[in-house]
């Protein structure tokens, strides 16, 4: 009671100005500290979502938070800020330096909610000894669409009751690693044919529909108390045909707030997103997203060196058409203050507030990463008992392009952030153990599908299918399975696949007598395949 008197009492000091920048999370290109300590002085912002682009080591982003959150204190609205980062899994942030897992579709298929919960006590609290104070996570969507080309690897599976009980301990995790969480995307962008960073999905699904499918794992998500929500940029037409999910006070309001009863902070995905972008301009959009119900609406960049427009003049446009929007009467100024009350309530409460617990050690953070990674290895064909391997030598190559790796390796904005790709960490270290094998590089792998070259030994013929869930882009999936397909064709049962990726790939080998599936292509799977092709 004592909060929202003095809440109430603050935002009637605070002007329109004051108000409307603090229902902004924004982003930052590179290390530009002083663009977002101008953000913090000038536009009195909310928040900020941060990647790697802004803080390239734990040294750097330690500092980065303190110095943003000390600008914040010297307001006359002191309440500190949303400090917004993607560590899910399989996306994430310092990966260096962090232990990231496997990822959820691995941790779902071990299925242990104890283990889940570690590795997102681990995640929370890694975050929270550096001052970022809300994961973004977890991804509760139910990836019931095998060919969704954004999911895939970030949710949990493909049963909504399994995923449910993941989502449940990852926020359990997150509480428990003193941080706060973000259940996302509402009401699911698990059966998308199409990534909302590039363009506008449309799922027909009656309310029905979803209550017995995508929003189970978000009515878990509320009865753990997850703290804040974020919508998707995707339309639901038997929910509401004008809008999206996030432009929608059908979906937001009457169905988030009001059916299933959520009372925490209700966030928008990026409106700089092209879903968003390509249909409504960035002032209407914002407008929409607040009358809708929405409580922050954040604008982050996907990578911000094949950006398009100024990101800068999208973000003080978009402040300043709020802000006008308000003044003119088009957007009612109690529709600002009861999202700031939210806001500020929750900021006081859950951020100002939260309790110091027992850290993990960092050898208990890196125990728990490296064996849930090895667990999710799942032998999901053994025909001939290839494995495991008990012959001194075998073939291994790589279906992927290699040319698909430059996006992995070369961007530090929203998505995987590893500084290495699962191929070169498995060649490495087996190149390192002195392991007996021969290596088929991409284009000799070529040659010898044209050429249907057979090898000398009948030795195993082990061939790496990888995925990597990146934003905007689509990894080369697709020709990696024709090119098995076509190697199964020549060498039949010598051939060995081991998918860094989904198992959603073994329908399609018919033939195949070995199937190894890590679910996953960070580093810390990639050795764990290592060990167990060296039967360490």
């Amino acid at each position: 009671m004592y909060t929202r008197k003095k809440v109430a009492q603050l935002i009637a000091s605070l002007s329109i100005e004051e108000k409307v920048g603090q229902l902004f999370i924004l982003a930052f290109s590179g290390e530009d500290i002083d663009y977002a300590i101008e953000l913090i002085r000038e536009r009195h912002v909310g928040g900020f979502y941060i990647t790697d682009d802004n803080a390239h080591n734990i040294k750097d982003a330690t500092k980065l938070a303190e110095t943003l959150q000390h600008q914040a204190a010297l307001r006359a609205c002191n309440a500190p800020l949303i400090l917004g980062v993607d560590q899910e899994g399989a996306w994430g942030i310092l990966a260096k330096e962090t232990d990231l897992g496997p990822g959820n579709l691995a941790l779902g298929k071990v299925d242990d909610v104890n283990i889940t919960q570690e590795m997102y006590r681990v995640f929370a609290q890694q975050m929270q000894l550096i001052g970022y104070n809300m994961l973004l996570s977890p991804c509760a969507d139910v990836n019931a669409n095998p060919d969704n080309p954004i999911i895939g690897q970030r949710a949990f599976g493909e049963i909504p009751e399994h995923v449910a009980k993941h989502v449940q301990a990852a926020i359990k995790g997150i509480a428990n690693g003193n941080n706060l969480s973000c259940a996302k995307h509402f009401p699911g962008h698990g059966d998308t044919h199409t990534d909302t960073h590039q363009a506008l999905p449309v799922v027909d699904k009656s309310l029905e529909e979803l209550m017995n499918e995508d929003l189970k794992p978000f009515i878990s998500a509320i009865a753990q108390n997850v703290s804040m929500i974020m919508s998707s940029h995707i339309k639901y037409p038997q929910i509401d045909a004008d809008y999206p999910a996030t432009l929608s006070y059908k979906i937001l309001t009457k169905l988030l707030k009001h059916t299933l009863g959520f009372q925490g902070l209700i966030i928008t995905d990026s409106m700089n997103m092209w879903a968003m972008r390509k249909n409504y301009p960035p002032v209407e959009s914002a407008i929409l997203a607040l009358q809708a119900g929405a409580h922050l609406v954040m604008l982050s960049e996907e990578h911000y060196e094949n950006g398009t427009t100024n990101y800068k003049e999208i973000q003080m446009h978009t402040i300043e058409g709020v802000i006008e929007a308000v003044k003119t009467g088009r957007l009612n100024e109690t529709v600002i203050n009861t999202a700031l009350s939210h806001v500020l309530c929750h900021k006081y409460i859950h951020v100002k507030t939260a309790a110091a617990l027992p850290h993990l050690s960092e050898k208990e953070c890196e125990y728990i990463s490296n064996a849930s990674a090895l667990k999710a290895i799942k032998v999901l064909r053994n025909k001939i008992n290839v494995w495991p391997l008990t012959q001194k030598h075998f073939y291994l190559t790589f279906a992927a392009d290699p040319k698909g790796y430059d996006s992995i390796v070369n961007s530090r904005g929203i998505g995987p952030n590893d500084a290495r790709v699962a191929r070169d960490v498995i060649l490495a270290s087996l190149e390192q153990s002195h392991c007996n094998f021969t290596y088929i590089d991409f284009e000799q792998f070529n040659k010898q599908l044209t050429n249907k070259t057979q090898f000398k030994s009948q030795d195993p013929f082990i061939i790496f299918t990888e995925d990597y869930p990146l934003p905007g882009e689509t990894f080369d999936v697709k020709n990696q399975i024709d090119k098995v397909k076509s190697a199964l064709e020549i060498w039949s049962e010598q051939v060995v696949v081991i998918g860094m990726r989904s198992d959603y790939e073994l329908e399609s080998y018919s033939s195949l007598s070995t199937y190894i599936c890590a679910y996953s292509s960070r580093i810390v799977s990639a050795n764990a395949i290592v060990k167990l092709l060296l039967n360490d």
